[in-house]
């Protein structure tokens, strides 16, 4: 059983499926592995997206961009730099945040004292490939599982080094979008290269303590002044 980060870094370590690895914590471990835009149910599309997803999805980013242009420094190149912002952002994306570093999953999975009474999961993601240097407007083709690096970086991405999977749309308008953690993933029609560390919820406090002491903490995950403020909320118990 985990109880330590030794304990998980072991762990993690067993489970080694490939060279390049991604992970992923959940403070919940009933959580599913899914975008935000898989929040958005198939029976709330109206008739009006004649595209289906492809429309909720466009309509999304357009009025994302309507209100954001003027707050960006570097307008976006393309429609996948128009997501990485969306997300940083919170707007439902199909893209889903992974980091390089286990650690800082880690962190992911325990940071929230509000969730200190279930059980947490990390997830460990061998992708069949990265995509190299995602930089086309155009994503059509793009019907499989994709793992990237962003070419558009932040403080917070550069951080957590973070990287990221894009969902690919369901086939049918009526249908949600599919779990990765379902074996097999249906819509790339193979198996995923998928494993996971459950960190038992009376840990989590002791290991927050640890990541903090190897200077993985609020203020080092999000470098500005929400971080820093977050991390005074938890010093001071204001969760």
């Amino acid at each position: 059983m985990v109880s330590s980060v030794i304990d998980f870094l072991k762990e993690v370590e067993g489970h080694e499926l490939h060279a390049s690895q991604m992970f992923r914590g959940h403070a919940n471990i009933e959580w599913e592995l899914l975008p935000s835009f898989a929040r958005i149910k198939s029976n709330k599309i109206s008739n009006s997206y004649c595209m289906g997803w492809r429309g909720v999805e466009q309509s999304i980013l357009d009025k994302f961009m309507k209100h954001a242009v003027r707050f960006m420094e570097k307008e976006p190149k393309n429609k996948l730099e128009i997501m990485i912002h969306a997300q940083h952002y919170g707007v439902p994306t199909r893209l889903l945040d992974w980091s390089t570093n286990p650690l800082k999953a880690l962190y992911f999975a325990v940071e929230n004292p509000t969730h200190d009474n279930t059980d947490a999961i990390v997830y460990t993601y061998s992708p069949k490939s990265w995509h190299a240097t995602p930089s086309t407007s155009d994503m059509t083709d793009w019907n499989r599982l994709t793992a990237f690096h962003p070419s558009l970086i932040n403080d917070r991405v550069a951080a957590q080094e973070g990287c990221f999977t894009l969902f690919p749309f369901s086939i049918k308008v009526e249908e949600d979008l599919e779990c990765l953690s379902d074996s097999p993933f249906k819509p790339q029609n193979e198996q995923v290269n998928i494993d996971s560390v459950i960190i038992p919820k009376q840990v989590k406090q002791a290991i927050r303590k640890q990541l903090e002491k190897l200077g993985v903490s609020d203020a080092t995950m999000f470098p500005d002044l929400g971080g820093i403020a977050k991390n005074i909320r938890r010093d001071f118990g204001c969760v």
